[in-house]
């Protein structure tokens, strides 16, 4: 099958792929039904696919659609490795866990928040402590719901945006709008005041098939950030520490992290990664955690996208022709539907995929 084949068109299809080419791989699966439907009314869900030893001491924990209209790029390169005999080139320590569309309600209505509107990588955050504060984001809140989508509606907000870009910087202003904020609900980027059912959900399947590990390496896999088709690797990656030398050995190229500026995306409260850190940090569990972030378009024409959707579900009609436009330039902004895109995403996503196998074999 062509690498641009693997790629799906929409969740149903990318579920029904991938679930196929696990079972020809002869992986273990199972499903967990989300707690809402489908723009067709259908039920949604998660699926897990296992292969390798139930109890292999290292264990490679893949995740799909943490934000979910990025999941075609997870459901692409999983569905692809399963289909290129992954379980011939399984070290016997070794077993990998493919979680495809975790955040299955953003992907079937291609979004990237979940059924509560919260951003799943920001809600792993500790909701009986104080929650993280982004008083920079307050300013820009209130431009953010204007009465209608236009281009004349949009234009205080955006400069206002180059305003604040201006006297501070691009990146300054991104770290202010994605950082993360759990003051308003209506808001982008919203972290949410209570664990969503998401998060319920990868927890239980990280203690189902992680918790007894001795070493998991984690790779949750985004879009949208760098350079069209590129992989960047986010993660604590300084030489020196335990985890940047590991990395950097099983990688090589590609790795960048927040903390030292290199990374294309801001530092960002309540990851997915930290929820599992925490999760696993009682067991004798080492962890290995990175963002496997592919490229798309330039930061504002994939921000103002992920804006106008949250405009859209809160005072728009999804039916109507401007709906229909922001769906398409959503979904565009996080899934170049090009074959020159998917290939470069297959390539790399497919080396990522057995670098992370030949690493975890060689502990």
């Amino acid at each position: 099958m062509p690498p641009v084949a693997y790629f799906p068109a929409d969740y149903r299809s990318g579920r029904a792929a991938f679930r196929a080419a696990a079972a020809a791989a002869g992986a273990r699966l199972t499903s967990h039904m989300a707690p809402s439907t489908g723009p067709d009314g259908k039920p949604l869900h998660t699926d897990v696919a296992v292969i390798g030893a139930e109890d292999a001491p290292h264990v490679l924990v893949c995740n799909s659609a943490t934000h979910g209209v990025e999941g075609f790029c997870g459901s692409g390169i999983f569905t692809g490795w399963l289909d290129s005999n992954a379980d011939a080139r399984l070290p016997d320590s070794v077993k990998v866990v493919l979680i495809h569309a975790l955040n299955c309600h953003g992907f079937a209505w291609l979004r990237r928040v979940t059924e509560e509107n919260v951003d799943l990588n920001r809600n792993f955050v500790d909701h009986s402590a104080t929650l993280p504060a982004n008083a920079g984001y307050r300013r820009f809140h209130p431009l953010l719901l204007p009465d209608r989508w236009d281009d004349q509606s949009t234009a205080p907000m955006i400069a206002e945006f180059e305003r604040y870009s201006a006297r501070h910087s691009p990146f300054r202003l991104q770290c202010v709008l994605t950082a993360g904020q759990y003051e308003y609900k209506d808001g982008i980027f919203y972290g949410g005041q209570q664990e969503t059912a998401a998060r319920r959900r990868f927890l239980e399947i990280i203690d189902t098939h992680a918790s007894k590990a001795g070493h998991v390496l984690f790779l949750d896999w985004h879009t949208g950030l760098g350079e069209y088709g590129a992989a960047e690797l986010i993660g604590q990656t300084r030489p020196g520490s335990a985890h940047g030398d590991r990395v950097t050995k099983w990688f090589v190229t590609g790795l960048t992290s927040t903390k030292d500026g290199t990374s294309s995306s801001a530092p960002v409260s309540g990851t997915i990664g930290s929820g599992l850190r925490r999760r696993l940090a009682a067991a004798p569990t080492e962890v290995t955690s990175l963002t496997v972030e592919f490229g798309t378009y330039p930061p504002l024409d994939v921000l103002m996208p992920i804006i106008a959707d949250n405009w859209l579900h809160l005072r728009g009609d999804p039916g109507d022709g401007t709906g229909r436009s922001i769906k398409a330039s959503i979904r565009r902004a996080l899934y170049p539907d090009q074959d020159d895109w998917k290939e470069l995403v297959w390539m790399r996503g497919r080396e990522i995929m057995n670098q992370a196998v030949e690493g975890l074999g060689s502990l």
